[in-house]
């Protein structure tokens, strides 16, 4: 977990809990996420920010596996009832250069005071809001937060995960435009989907898995490691790239390895927000395998583009 990840939850859960357990209990009102969509707006029209649209909307989920800060801050997103106590939203806007800008709103709702603004310092926002596309959520057609938790709840391979590995937690559950397709599923590039990553922070060789759900169909695709053992019959005929003893267990390297380069090569390791976490260029020819460096635990895609052919494969990190 990233410094300003864990300086975020911090200061969240001094704001939702307060110094003693006294006061937990009266500080906030979990609430759903479409809620605060008016109050986003106000303040976008308020600020004279030019072109606003929500680009992206996060929370913090359970942070079992944080030690005392996550005794403190416990379930944060109830996945029961699709509530929060704090809902992050991105706004993307238009300088008076022309050029994108993404502004963070975070709203707290308060007994008697209802919903309320609540900063959040710029170095403290996780650094995945950052990496956002700027393309904006149908807001005015997605589905609530708890319509999107009965759809998760009803996935038959979520319901079997969750009743083996009842420990297993998402601790940043966002939602999106996602910048590529899913493979094995029907969401194409752009989709909007809440994005579930569960695991034990207790067991790092447990199992884990990946749920997705669409903001406006409620459609949902989950995967888990013992999918991704098979994953080279998913990716492009044209790929034959491989991750050698996969999933990559936790604090370990993993191989990944291709066809003898013959010609100019560059490979692009991303994320599941898009972002290129590393990155190697010019590979020497001869060369048919890299050790990739050891990646946060999560779900990435390895991309080999050899004189403009790509090939593309899926990984976990444990």
């Amino acid at each position: 977990m990233s410094s300003k990840k864990f300086t975020l939850l911090v200061i969240l859960s001094c704001l939702l809990f307060g110094i003693t357990s006294n006061a937990s209990a009266q500080l906030t009102q979990p609430y759903l996420v479409k809620e605060a969509l008016p109050n986003v707006k106000k303040v976008a029209s308020d600020s004279g920010w030019i072109n606003p649209s929500i680009s992206a909307i996060a929370t913090i989920g359970d942070t079992a596996g944080l030690g005392e800060t996550g005794g403190l801050l416990g379930g944060v997103f109830d996945l029961k009832t699709g509530r929060s106590p704090v809902w992050i939203y991105v706004v993307s806007i238009t300088d008076a250069n022309g050029n994108p800008q993404s502004k963070i709103l975070t709203f707290v709702k308060v007994p008697f005071l209802g919903l309320q603004q609540f900063p959040i310092p710029a170095d403290a926002a996780p650094d995945e809001l950052g990496s956002f596309s700027q393309d904006s959520l149908p807001v005015s057609k997605m589905l609530n937060s708890d319509a999107i938790i009965n759809a998760l709840n009803t996935n038959k391979l979520y319901q079997d995960f969750s009743k083996v590995n009842p420990k297993a937690k998402s601790s940043f559950i966002a939602l999106f435009p996602f910048p590529f397709p899913i493979l094995g599923s029907s969401f194409t590039e752009g989709s909007p989907l809440w994005s579930f990553n569960f695991e034990d922070d207790s067991d790092s060789l447990s199992p884990t898995m990946s749920c997705f759900v669409h903001a406006v169909t409620g459609e949902t695709f989950c995967f888990d490691s013992a999918t991704f053992v098979s994953v080279n019959d998913e990716i492009s005929q044209e790929s034959s790239l491989r991750i050698l003893s996969h999933p990559i267990a936790h604090g370990m390297n993993g191989i990944l390895t291709f066809p003898v380069i013959s010609g100019n090569a560059q490979i692009e390791i991303m994320d599941l927000f898009g972002r290129t976490v590393c990155s190697f260029g010019h590979i020497q020819t001869s060369t048919s395998s890299i050790t990739l460096p050891q990646l946060l635990p999560g779900v990435y895609v390895a991309r080999l583009n050899q004189e403009g052919t790509y090939s593309s494969i899926r990984f976990i990190q444990q």
